[in-house]
């Protein structure tokens, strides 16, 4: 690269940084003079004390007309994913325009069109609410939702699956040895305070290990409980 090439593209750059600065400018001037209609607007007829509760949804529509941009770019999959910000980020972007136009309207004492007064009846005061649904389906539509969903099924399938072995180990023999000499001392227990006396219960038989059946007792060891 020679010398005449690296100015090129320094000059490039400096045009490039200086097209990105006036663009965010405008940007900002846009915003700043929609939210003095939308200030104007989402603000009348709301009882005075309750003006700084209206201000949130003036800062929804505002933020919101500044984040979808961002999460066009860093957040939102391909896909349906992103289709939904930008349908929604052109949806802000014509609440904004339409609150505008409504609010300099009513200002300037003109004739509302029947569509502007439907608009100002049923939609005007409820876009701050339109922008909340909006985010809600994003946050839906966020494939780390369905990758979580996919983790939950695989769970959900091991543990059934896990279950269903026990349910089927718990038929060999070896379990029903184990269970029926349980039942048969908690049965010489049960008798033996009915009628109130001491009974000695015989050891519980150890299963084999080759699953033959109970193991035998040591040479020269009783089946019953040792004496002192």
């Amino acid at each position: 690269m020679t010398v005449g090439d690296l100015m090129q593209e320094a000059r490039r750059r400096a045009f490039r940084s200086l097209v990105l600065f006036l663009g965010i400018a405008a940007y900002a001037v846009a915003l700043i003079y929609a939210g003095v209609h939308n200030y104007a607007l989402l603000t009348r007829g709301v009882p005075p004390e309750l003006i700084i509760f209206a201000l949130l949804g003036l800062f929804g529509l505002e933020i919101s007309a500044v984040a979808l941009p961002l999460a066009v770019h860093f957040w939102t999959a391909p896909g349906l994913h992103r289709i939904a910000a930008l349908a929604f980020y052109a949806v802000d972007a014509l609440l904004l325009f339409g609150n505008s136009i409504l609010d300099f309207h009513l200002n300037a004492g003109l004739d509302l069109p029947a569509w502007m007064d439907l608009y100002l009846r049923y939609i005007a005061p409820a876009t701050p609410l339109v922008v909340g649904a909006m985010w809600a389906a994003l946050f839906i539509l966020d494939p780390a939702n369905r990758l979580r969903d996919v983790e939950m099924e695989m769970a959900t399938a091991a543990r059934l699956a896990l279950a269903a072995r026990i349910a089927e180990a718990a038929r060999a023999a070896e379990v029903n040895e184990i269970v029926e000499a349980a039942a048969r001392q908690m049965a010489m227990e049960l008798a033996a305070r009915a009628v109130g006396r001491p009974v000695r219960l015989p050891p519980a038989p150890r299963p084999a290990l080759n699953g033959a059946g109970p193991a035998p007792e040591p040479d020269g060891q009783e089946a019953g409980p040792k004496r002192p």
